[in-house]
């Protein structure tokens, strides 16, 4: 019933009668309701709207404060996340680590959030990306090739793409079950 109220889920509701957001909050309910050791989230919270986001991610703070157990959390919406996370992993562009460790560990972050500003996480963030963008014009590298349904199926000589299908886009969602 908690996670039903979090995300504001109507048990009557017909999935082809709902929007996206509607559809992404059954989804979540699904996938939550069963108990988790560690739960892997890539970028789950973007159809969701400001109150249902911050509300799914207190009581995922609340599963592993209470539960132990372990969220890892991709996502390059950094806005409400400052005091959710207790570490943080960058991944760089070109797959290797840019920067991994306890958020309080993060020289940048700390001198943001002494400072009092608003929004650390997300200027750390920020920097990290622009740096990489810098780097990619100073290489003459592309910043961002093509990614949608066309181009993976070319590449994937014909196979039907499953990126932008089933009714999870956008994100992604993985779970071992308790």
């Amino acid at each position: 019933d908690e996670l039903i109220d979090i995300l504001g889920v109507d048990i009557h509701w017909r999935m082809h009668q709902v929007s996206d957001g509607q559809r992404r909050r059954v989804q979540l309910f699904l996938s939550l309701v069963r108990p988790f050791d560690i739960l892997l989230l890539d970028e789950v919270t973007t159809a969701l709207d400001v109150v249902v986001r911050q509300d799914l991610l207190m009581w995922l703070q609340k599963e592993t404060d209470e539960r132990g157990a372990t969220i890892v959390y991709a996502t390059h919406i950094f806005d409400g996340l400052d005091t959710w996370p207790t570490h943080i992993h960058y991944l760089h562009y070109h797959g290797a680590t840019g920067w991994q460790g306890r958020l309080e560990e993060n020289e940048h972050y700390m001198e943001l959030r002494n400072a009092g500003h608003p929004s650390p996480m997300l200027k750390v963030a920020e920097r990290w990306l622009r740096d990489e963008i810098a780097d990619q014009r100073k290489n003459g590298e592309k910043r961002e090739a093509a990614s949608g349904a066309a181009v993976v199926q070319a590449q994937s000589e014909g196979a039907a793409s499953f990126l932008n299908g089933g009714g999870f886009a956008p994100g992604r969602m993985l779970t071992h079950y308790a």
